[in-house]
């Protein structure tokens, strides 16, 4: 037989693509009646191409049965990695409102120039983030076996600063204080204390923290502080409004109108107050009152500096000591000593009040005892589990008032029962100056030095 006559059998023709994730396979035709080709000859070609995985052995049956030439088909396929998703903290607050100063906006549409919400406060357990974890890729494999591995997955780093605590689940971040939230984009902080480098105006607006705060500058009118803490402004207070679960301490003093407040359920430091209103559950320590309306629950004690007070009123429920009140010009003043009046009528107010909300939340709690027995036992028609769930929403309001009641009407006892025998003490006094002791009203009608006033047999006692 010739060369051109010769027999030439079926072949095939393996292929791999570039990335060796496919391995493809075309038949070449027999020529002058060469033999087909094996299905364990395509299988021996394959494999000595270094295909291995990845191969559909029932399309290699199915081709070497019935193909066309020239033509490519798919025999391999590899599998690509999975890639994994790396961790992420998922944040409990909107880190982008934290950082910006934005109005509060009113029901009417208008804004609250002074409320640019700048403190975010938190409670002591209050979730601040939550870890989620990474995913793990799958590896992959191409044509050839070799093992394709996923990117390398990152676990999130849970963002813990000062004062926060991650629970035993070692996925989430709480805070371990009440405080103010900060956040620097790294690390979440709980801060006890709210600084102001500077003034408390417009830039800031008012401030409600449940902390304490410190002002290094001053406090503008028309602006509101409340704390938690304390509160300490190391710059001069305008005619402006301060609120404190603790101590005030005010290094200049305040200067006001009728509208300025100064409250605090600790002690009152100020070197001066003038034109305010000032309240304190313990001391107030100040070098002078001036035309102020000024109450303490313990004492006042102007007794540094010019150690004055003059105009307005002032009451304290132990001792008031000054270097001197009132003023040679004769100016109206008013000093009132020992528990005020008013305070037993409201205690014993408080007392009937207390009772009363006492006897209504017996009353709403034995009518729901008594609707859950008849649901228990299939009794409770639509009407009465109605009534029920009026009964339920009823009830905590009135539980709410009667703890708020009994709080205030708990600490007017302690005070009741804490009074002493109160005591004015001055080094002068002025004509013009009216002196109460609880219902016993005295005036001085000329000046008098070295002065001890105090309650003796009955009478108001002004002596040396």
């Amino acid at each position: 037989m010739s060369a051109d006559n010769e027999q030439i059998k079926e072949s095939v023709c393996i292929e791999l693509t570039k990335d060796k994730m496919m391995g493809v396979i075309s038949f070449i035709p027999p020529q002058n009646g060469g033999a087909k080709i094996t299905l364990e000859e395509v299988k021996t070609a394959i494999k000595d191409k270094g295909i291995i995985q990845g191969v559909k052995d029932d399309d290699v049956i199915e081709l070497c049965g019935e193909h066309k030439y020239n033509h490519k088909y798919i025999i391999a396929q590899g599998k690509p990695p999975v890639e994994g998703k790396d961790g992420s903290i998922e944040f409990a607050f909107d880190v982008k409102a934290l950082k910006e100063f934005k109005p509060k906006e009113n029901d009417d549409g208008t804004v609250d120039l002074k409320d640019l919400s700048v403190v975010k406060n938190v409670r002591k357990g209050e979730i601040l983030a939550r870890k989620i974890p990474a995913v793990q890729g799958q590896s992959g494999y191409n044509v050839l076996g070799q093992e394709l591995r996923p990117r390398k997955v990152k676990e999130a780093r849970i963002p813990k600063g000062r004062n926060t605590a991650i629970l035993p689940d070692n996925i989430t971040l709480v805070a371990d204080i009440d405080g103010k939230l900060e956040y620097d984009d790294h690390n979440i902080y709980v801060n006890s204390v709210y600084t102001v480098m500077g003034d408390v105006d417009g830039s800031i607006g008012n401030i409600d923290f449940v902390g304490s705060v410190v002002v290094h500058g001053s406090v503008h009118s028309g602006f509101t502080i409340k704390a938690g803490g304390s509160v300490e402004v190391k710059g001069p207070v305008e005619d402006a409004i301060i609120i404190a679960g603790e101590d005030i301490f005010l290094a200049y003093g305040i200067q006001g109108t009728e509208k300025s407040k100064l409250v605090a359920k600790g002690n009152i430091i100020t070197k001066f107050i003038q034109n305010a209103n000032v309240e304190a559950d313990g001391n107030i320590i100040t070098e002078a009152i001036l035309h102020s309306t000024v109450t303490a629950g313990d004492s006042i004690r102007a007794e540094i500096g010019k150690g004055t007070i003059v105009g307005g009123s002032v009451a304290a429920t132990n001792l008031i000591l000054a270097r001197s009140i009132g003023s040679i010009m004769g100016t109206s003043t008013v000093v009132q000593i020992g528990v005020p009046p008013n305070l037993f009528s409201e205690y014993k107010q408080l007392l009937v009040e207390v009772k009363e909300k006492r006897e209504e939340i017996a009353k709403i709690d034995k009518s729901i005892t008594f609707l859950i027995a008849k649901s228990q036992n299939g009794q409770l028609n639509p009407q009465k589990r109605a009534m029920l769930q009026q009964l339920n929403n009823t009830r905590m309001p009135v539980v709410e008032e009667y703890g708020t009641l009994k709080a205030r009407c708990d600490k007017l006892g302690e005070i009741l029962n804490e009074a002493k025998e109160g005591i004015i003490q001055a080094q002068r006094v002025y004509p013009g100056v009216k002196v109460v002791f609880g219902n016993l009203v005295k005036y001085v009608d000329d000046t008098r030095t070295n002065v001890t006033i105090k309650k003796q047999d009955g009478e108001i006692y002004i002596g040396m």
